[in-house]
């Protein structure tokens, strides 16, 4: 089994899939700053003797051999068709044009194994409170200011969510967070071409009556944690 970590920057949520996942052989993350992956590799290497030195800053990352960081582009990841089980996104579509992104779904789809998975985790811009914020020019442009794709993203997320359904053939979205969502796009598994692939959307993100599926637990821009 192989998961492939898709801008996985210095490796956090590779290590972190690296400990909830034991059963699996590798973790390959890819990520196109050679700068983040150096940073990555370095604290891996440094783990073993830092654990045992009892230096606190790095006491949380644990050394694992089957952890690779790589260097390169989602979009083109030079990996074979059809040897991963799954890839990983995870807040990194909305660092993405909406049209780069539906290349990084397809090299996803590439080079998952039949029955893989994509994963993705994201803002959600047609929650509550994700809505409200970008209605307040203020706060969205202060968001905005470090994210410059984040109009694209907002903008396309019913344009690439149309693009994965159609892409794979099972789709289940759900609400992780008050602001996040969870996807998991399922590749389809096939004998033979002449095979009618039915496509399909589980969406839970909203109950009944309309609201968002998981409270907004986020403070307000006037509330700090001490009050």
């Amino acid at each position: 089994k192989v998961i492939v970590d898709f801008g996985c920057g210095t490796g956090t949520s590779t290590r972190r899939m690296a400990s909830q996942y034991p059963q699996v052989d590798q973790l390959i993350g890819i990520d196109l700053s050679p700068y983040f992956v150096d940073v990555g590799n370095t604290l891996l290497n440094l783990a073993p003797n830092a654990i045992e030195n009892g230096s606190g800053w790095i006491t949380s990352i644990t050394p694992d051999e089957r952890i690779e960081l790589r260097q390169g582009d989602m979009a083109n990841t030079l990996l074979p068709s059809n040897s991963a089980s799954v890839v990983n996104l995870s807040l990194v579509v909305h660092e993405l044009p909406t049209s780069v992104a539906k290349q990084v779904v397809s090299e996803a789809y590439r080079i998952l194994q039949p029955g893989g998975q994509l994963w993705i985790s994201e803002m959600d811009f047609e929650s509550t409170a994700y809505k409200a914020q970008r209605e307040n020019a203020l706060l969205f442009s202060l968001l905005r200011a470090t994210e410059p794709y984040l109009d694209d993203y907002a903008d396309g997320c019913k344009e690439l969510r149309e693009f994965i359904v159609d892409t794979f053939d099972s789709t289940k979205i759900t609400a992780a967070t008050g602001r996040h969502y969870a996807l998991v796009a399922e590749k389809g598994v096939y004998i033979g071409d002449d095979v009618d692939r039915v496509k399909c959307l589980e969406d839970y993100r909203f109950r009944e009556d309309g609201s968002y599926a998981v409270e907004d637990t986020h403070l307000k821009p006037w509330e700090s944690k001490d009050d």
